[in-house]
């Protein structure tokens, strides 16, 4: 199985990605001719040699028309499922998107489909999206990990006006993710970047025994002052044994409460999440005192501790928790699309000693199938789940 294994130690761009992936050997025409799937007319891309801090690197410039127009996420869904482009591509931009869409929502305090989308919904953040995500399709990556990210340090000039580094929308990306201090004093990670990495990326630093491939390095479009200002990717290739499962451990929380509105469960359960925890849930116990109560249980790595924490305190009425360390078992993942009369749906696959054990549909593309086709949801999901099941003969 091939993977891709990001290192963003000065931070991760779209254009940093196009550029690692080409100086990885990923061919240009190649790229170009997929792209042009998209109903996008006008643009170009140049790449070419550079040195960055006395590396070689491949820089990538997607040149546009000029556009006066600002997309909303209806507008880039209706530019990518229109295309000619591969569904786990189109699947895989459509979920950078969405991602960029959730934390400009939260970061605004409006919906998502109000999210007038400004950089990141330009011509060419949208060819940087696709691109980045059609790269490693043809490049046959199955699997991307990534160490910690980079982020920079001072302002960056935006749309809205001076903002500190990370970016509002690059700091939601990236909470639960691991993140290095840096003083270099620009923007390392732009929110394009930030959202192709988190929403593709299976593991944070826990990368299974690899053999390289290829090794190659993307260029930023500024020189770094404390740092070459390049983003390493390396394409490698694992045993079938090492993909089988990923055995590691995590922390558990635990607490029982006995005094919270019920009504606040639902918002402490999502931005537990959003904190960066695996997995959270809550189960009826009695308490020490023979009341009624609910056992909190969250499931986190070590690196999510902290927000976690700050979140468990500042929304929940416990004065204390407990902590423990548990080994986590995980299936090999990969996602297959499935065809039915109402459209293709992305299908979850679960592998276990090499052997297929679960194929789940995708339900929120499900909602959206039958939304379009005026169904119910369910038939819809009959039909995914009708189709999934083939995939085990």
């Amino acid at each position: 199985m091939k993977i891709a294994v990001f290192d963003p130690c000065s931070g991760i761009a779209g254009n940093m990605i196009l550029g690692a992936l080409i100086d990885n050997g990923l061919s240009v025409e190649e790229l170009v001719k997929g792209l042009q799937g998209l109903a996008l007319p006008g643009w170009k891309i140049v790449a070419g040699k550079v040195n960055q801090g006395g590396l070689s690197a491949t820089h990538v410039e997607v040149m546009i028309p000029h556009e006066d127009v600002h997309r909303h996420l209806s507008d880039i869904r209706k530019v990518i499922e229109g295309s000619s482009l591969d569904p786990w591509v189109k699947t895989s931009s459509l979920k950078v998107f969405s991602r960029l869409a959730e934390a400009e929502a939260a970061v605004h305090g409006i919906s998502i489909e109000e999210v007038h989308f400004h950089e990141v919904g330009a011509m060419d953040a949208i060819i940087d999206v696709v691109g980045s995500c059609l790269g490693l399709f043809l490049m046959g990556v199955q699997a991307v990990y990534s160490s910690s990210v980079a982020v920079g340090s001072g302002t960056v000039k935006c749309a809205h006006g001076i903002l500190p580094v990370p970016a509002p929308a690059t700091a939601r990306l990236l909470m639960g993710v691991p993140v290095i201090p840096t003083q270099e004093p620009s923007e390392l990670t732009t929110p394009t970047g930030a959202a192709i990495l988190t929403a593709l990326v299976e593991s944070w630093g826990g990368i299974p025994v690899y053999t390289g491939v290829s090794s190659g390095m993307g260029a930023g479009s500024r020189e770094g002052k404390t740092r070459a200002n390049v983003l390493r990717l390396i394409i490698g290739s694992t045993e079938e044994k090492n993909m089988v499962e990923d055995s590691s451990a995590c922390l558990k929380i635990e607490a029982v409460i006995d005094d919270l509105d019920p009504r606040i469960w639902p918002v402490l359960n999502a931005n537990i999440l959003e904190a960066g925890a695996l997995d959270c849930y809550a189960r009826n116990c009695l308490g020490k005192k023979g009341r009624p109560a609910m056992e909190l249980v969250v499931h986190l790595p070590e690196a999510s501790r902290k927000s976690v924490l700050s979140v468990v305190f500042a929304q929940s009425s416990t004065l204390g928790v407990r902590i423990s360390e548990v080994e986590r078992v995980v299936l090999q993942r990969e996602f297959r699309q499935i065809s039915t009369k109402y459209g293709d749906v992305a299908v979850k696959l679960g592998y276990y000693n090499n052997k297929l054990v679960s194929a789940e549909p995708e339900f929120e593309e499900c909602v959206r199938l039958a939304e379009t086709a005026g169904v119910p949801v369910k038939i819809v999901l009959q039909l995914a789940r009708g189709a999934a099941a083939n995939l085990f003969m």
